[in-house]
């Protein structure tokens, strides 16, 4: 009988017998379920790692998705919710308008307005309906806003019934003009006299409403209040405790409300005003006269009931107004005014105008307003409502009124935060993605090479090499699937602690559900981690060959590797990567780079320069890992030094023997941390940068500006020889030229070359002699300058510097001006009738200078142009006829000491506060604590994100570390058998461990500060400031202990689990 060939059959089971698919998906659970229990600290390790990028992605994700609704809450805040706002503009009106009342009241407002008689600004909001149509028309609402005195009634002495007598004046109101109305009147403003409170009065905002309107088109719709009656307002609540007011007090708003009178009384009285007043030649007495008596007759007590009080302003006005808002209805505002003010007869037809027909502002909300500003990209959200208000002002014509778009322009300033926003969380994303990828590809790798045994005991029973794509695939799928669901779970903690921080620092609160969009992505992520994870697993235990994985007297580590390499027999895969690696970047920086320039796309500007960033970052820890025996022996010696050389050599042994496994753990050591300190490099330079260049800005820690007009040289230099030795020195710093020049009726100052082709407008001021003498020289970069030991400032007084000036090297490449006798430029102050030249020299070329704005790049507008101050006199034509007179902007002071800056800071706010003075003081140290702030919690930011990375990584260290000792149980049990203890060996692995953790670590921490510097180097291009050094020593020490504590935690476990065994034992272990 002839024996029967064994046929191969293509079977996932053992058995020879196929088997269903549910059984087979059975015993695939089943060896997923079987390496559980035989590691489960490697399945925690795994399900934690996916988890967090699972998290991760799906917090970001729905911060990404929600960053619109964060910023446009963040415009709300200083704009309002308004999005289009339209307030009158008399000056608009042309003389073609002179027979009407708008314009009567409009020149004799600009006539009047230094007298301070009349200023009436007011909008027909019926007119503006019948233009807008009815559609648009339901999306506005009318406003009046008046700054009023207000105080609280006294309840004592005198004023012991005011309480009553407010209550029963408001309870009921009496015929208007009639005997009662007068008494009311009279009895409100004595009142108003002998029970008003402290003088002076407060001042307060007062705000006149619709409320229901307002709320129909979304205007404060978080607002929680009804519509008030007519006698009733709410009162900040800031307002309401300072000056002791509560809910149901009583409390006289003092208003000149004067306009909205002469506004009726032209309005309705045009005709009779008209005889007697001529538009061309008018009676200026008879105007004086009418509208003087008008204005005394208006400044009356108005008595109203505390309805409510305000917490917040709930979208409706700025957050700058929330502390002084009195808010009362629109509809029962004229009501008020006739009944409280005065009893000409017109007067009583108040009662019956119609008060939208004078209005100081109209606040209108685009439809839908949400989906428009819920885009991401700012160009889209400006062109939508652009087409919509200039549709409004194209149908409203001349219509006398100025338009502003308070939310867009706030928008404006935030463009780019949202693609910085996204671009950060997007590359943390994508971190934590390639950490996870790498963690769960050494667990499975671990795991595949510890199997081998078992592997090779399947494929001889006739398992395939499908079977084992299987297994490994249905392992990863273990860890991951329970992951996924509880990622998306977790996240909604972590959305509702973002909320939270976002509502605490600006306001905004976000929903704490992950959006649809995150759902999706967290679930692609989390399916694509055990694809790419288990490639490189499944590649290697379908590699093995059956003798070598059976064979369980030999040790599955080697030192050394050997590869075959026949001509034509593999693919080249190292070099087609770096081919399309380098094609990819090429395409991007010859294509997408122009395009991003020429269409000004700056997210996708950023994006380049991120990713090459990335690169730059990924392409360097590879790089470095051709020196990482070099950083090993390095930190063998350094850290290790109390060692014996027998341990050291052993330590470096076992390095040699595990590179290749190790390689994984290094990488993700390496590129985590690189990625953490080149952000936090990065964002401490810039804040290094933002505090650097306002010290440059100010020259000093201490300035005193003047608002308006100019400070006075003889009365602060008296205050500063008071102070004496608290004071080391101090600079003066003129009004730039043109600025004075223009209040002398020239209308500009220019800079030009002999032949007047090309101009410039720089900024020319005058100075002191004293201005490099605060301390801060550093900020000085001289390119070319006068042969002399005295610095730029000081050869300005000299006979050669009266004639000359210091000038920025972007000025002098421009005009081509050299430091010549020979090179001169004129400085031109114009008008139209008479212009006075002034030819000058270069005295030095300056690039940079503290207080002075200076610079080599033609982009920067507005350059300083600095001269002495006689030169500065001159140039204005000799009109500055003493010292007290010159024009003097800023005061530069320098502080002998930290200690005295207090007393000096004192002295002058109060002679400032004294005498009335338009002046700020600035102050460096206000400065300086938000910057401390913010650098204080960066440093915890990132130092608690470089415990996280790696401890992340240390999951994957304490897999690797098990993974060697167990393939070196050979060894082990070699070493225990010729007399090394048990304590030695560990310590062995310990020092392997913890070389490992520090050497990836250094390596990633001086990639990632060599980026971050890098991008310091960027800045100083556009700054020119000096280069700023910023070395993250406390991360240094933190990624030290770290790796202490990490290199005796991964090797503990696997040690007490192999060495608590009898040699013998050790010696048969698979």
């Amino acid at each position: 009988m002839q024996p029967q060939p064994i046929q191969k059959k293509d079977s996932l089971a053992p058995q020879g017998t196929s088997m269903s698919i549910c059984s087979s998906l059975l015993f695939m659970i089943g060896q997923s379920w079987y390496e559980l229990k035989r590691r489960p600290c490697g399945y925690c390790v795994s399900f934690f790692s996916v988890l967090i990028v699972v998290a991760a992605s799906a917090v970001s994700q729905s911060i990404i998705d929600r960053a619109p609704l964060i910023f446009l809450k963040s415009a709300e805040g200083p704009a309002g919710q308004s999005d289009i706002v339209l307030s009158a503009n008399p000056n608009y009106l042309s003389e073609e308008h002179e027979k009407s009342p708008q314009y009567l009241m409009s020149i004799y407002s600009n006539s009047a307005r230094q007298q301070g008689y009349l200023i009436v600004d007011f909008l027909n909001f019926t007119r503006v309906k019948e233009v807008l149509g009815p559609d648009r028309a339901s999306q506005a609402s009318p406003r009046i806003s008046q700054q009023v005195n207000f105080t609280y009634l006294q309840k004592s002495g005198d004023c012991e019934n005011s309480v009553n007598k407010a209550q029963q004046l408001l309870s009921k109101r009496q015929e208007f003009g009639s005997d009662a109305h007068f008494n009311d009147l009279r009895d409100g403003q004595q009142l108003g006299q002998r029970c008003g409170g402290v003088q002076p009065h407060p001042t307060a905002k007062f705000v006149a409403i619709d409320t229901l309107k307002e709320k129909d088109i979304g205007l404060g719709w978080e607002y929680p209040f009804d519509e008030l009656k007519e006698t009733e307002v709410i009162l900040s609540r800031k307002l309401a405790e300072t000056y002791r007011l509560n809910v149901g007090d009583y409390m006289l708003i003092y208003g000149e409300f004067y306009d909205f009178y002469g506004s009726y009384y032209i309005e309705n009285y045009y005709e009779q005003i008209g005889r007697q007043f001529n538009l061309t030649n008018y009676n200026e007495t008879f105007l004086n006269q009418e509208f003087g008596d008008l204005k005394k007759a208006t400044q009356r007590f108005y008595l109203y009931q505390v309805k409510a009080l305000l917490d917040s302003t709930y979208g409706k006005f700025p957050d700058g107004d929330a502390d002084k808002l009195i808010i009362v209805e629109h509809k029962h505002f004229f009501n008020n005014l006739a009944y409280w003010s005065w009893d000409k007869p017109f007067l009583k037809a108040l009662y019956t105008a119609n008060p939208e027909e004078f209005v100081d502002e109209i606040r209108i909300n685009i439809p839908d307003r949400f989906d428009i500003y819920m885009d991401s990209n700012y160009e889209n959200i400006q062109g939508k409502i652009t087409k919509y208000a200039s549709n409004i002002r194209r149908d409203l014509g001349v219509y006398p009124c100025n338009m502003d778009l308070p939310v867009l322009q706030q928008l404006y300033d935030s463009r780019f935060g949202q693609l910085f926003l996204g671009i950060i969380l997007n590359m943390i994303i994508v971190i934590l993605f390639l950490l996870s990828v790498l963690l769960l590809y050494t667990l499975l790798l671990i795991s595949v090479e510890t199997k081998t045994y078992d592997l090779g005991v399947l494929r001889v029973l006739g398992f395939n090499k499908l079977g084992v794509v299987f297994i490994v695939l249905t392992q990863a799928l273990s860890y991951v699937l329970p992951a996924i669901v509880a990622g998306i779970i977790l996240s909604i903690p972590f959305l509702l602690y973002a909320s939270s921080a976002l509502k605490a620092s600006i306001g905004v609160e976000i929903e704490a559900t992950p959006t649809t969009n995150a759902v999706f992505m967290a679930l692609g992520l989390g399916l694509l981690i055990p694809l790419l994870s288990s490639y490189v697993p499944i590649k290697e235990a379908l590699s093995k060959q059956l003798s070598f994985a059976l064979d369980i007297n030999r040790s599955k580590s080697t030192a050394v590797k050997i590869e075959v390499d026949l001509e034509g027999k593999s693919l080249p895969w190292g070099r087609i990567q770096f081919a399309v690696i380098a094609s990819l970047f090429g395409i991007c920086v010859y294509y997408f780079l122009p395009l991003a320039l020429l269409s000004f796309n700056i997210g996708l500007l950023l994006s380049i320069f991120f990713f090459i960033l990335c690169g730059m970052l990924l392409g360097l820890v590879i790089f470095a890992f051709n020196i990482q025996y070099l950083a090993e022996r390095f930190t063998v010696y350094l850290f290790l030094f109390w060692a014996s050389s027998a341990k050291k050599t052993m330590v470096l042994k076992n390095l040699a023997a595990h590179r290749i496994k190790n390689r994984r753990t290094a990488l993700m050591y390496a590129l985590s941390i690189a990625f953490v300190i080149f952000i936090f490099v990065g964002m401490s330079v810039q804040i290094e940068n933002q505090a650097t260049q306002t010290l440059q800005q100010h020259g000093c820690k201490l300035e005193i500006t003047a608002s308006n007009g100019y400070l006075s040289p003889f009365e602060f230099e008296k205050i500063i020889l008071e102070l004496g030795g608290n004071i080391t020195s101090f600079a003066w710093v003129t009004d730039p030229l043109d600025s004075y020049m223009q209040k002398l009726g020239f209308s500009t100052t220019y800079m030009t070359h002999l032949g007047q082709v090309y101009q410039l407008k720089p900024k020319i001021v005058g100075v002191s002699h004293t201005l490099f003498d605060m301390g801060y020289n550093q900020f000085l970069k001289v390119e070319n300058q006068i042969n002399s030991k005295l610095n730029p400032v000081e050869q300005l007084y000299t006979s050669r510097g009266s004639q000359s000036a210091m000038i920025g090297t972007s000025y002098a490449d421009q005009l081509n001006i050299k430091i010549d006798i020979d090179s001169t430029f004129l400085l031109v102050v114009y008008n139209n009738t008479y212009s006075q030249y002034h030819q000058m020299r270069a005295s030095s070329i300056v690039t940079s200078a503290p207080a002075l704005k200076f610079s080599s790049l033609p982009s920067v507008q507005e350059q300083n142009v600095v001269v002495s101050l006689p030169t500065y006199r001159r140039l204005c034509g000799n009109l500055i006829d003493a010292v007290e007179n010159y024009p003097m902007k800023r005061l530069l002071i320098s502080v002998s000491g930290s200690g005295n800056i207090d007393t000096v800071y004192g002295q002058f706010k109060k002679y400032i506060d004294a005498q009335g003075i338009s002046a700020k003081i600035w102050d460096y140290r206000d400065y300086e604590t938000s910057i401390k702030q913010s650098q204080n919690l960066i440093q915890i930011i990132f130092s608690f994100l470089t415990g996280v990375v790696m401890v992340l990584s240390f999951f994957s260290l304490m897999t690797s570390m098990s993974a060697n000792m167990l393939e070196q149980v050979k060894e082990i049990s070699v070493l225990r058998a010729i007399g090394n203890t048990k304590l030695s060996i560990t310590t062995v692995y310990i020092m392997e461990a913890f070389t490992l953790v520090f050497s990836s670590s250094f390596i990633g921490l001086m990639v990632g500060f060599i980026i971050g510097q890098s991008m310091a180097l960027q800045q100083t291009l556009f700054t020119q400031l000096p280069l700023i050094f910023v070395f993250p020593w406390q991360m240094l020490i933190i990624i030290i202990i770290i790796a202490m504590f990490a290199a005796i935690i991964s090797v503990v476990t696997p040690s007490l689990q192999i060495l608590s065994k009898e040699i013998a034992q050790i010696m048969r272990m698979i």
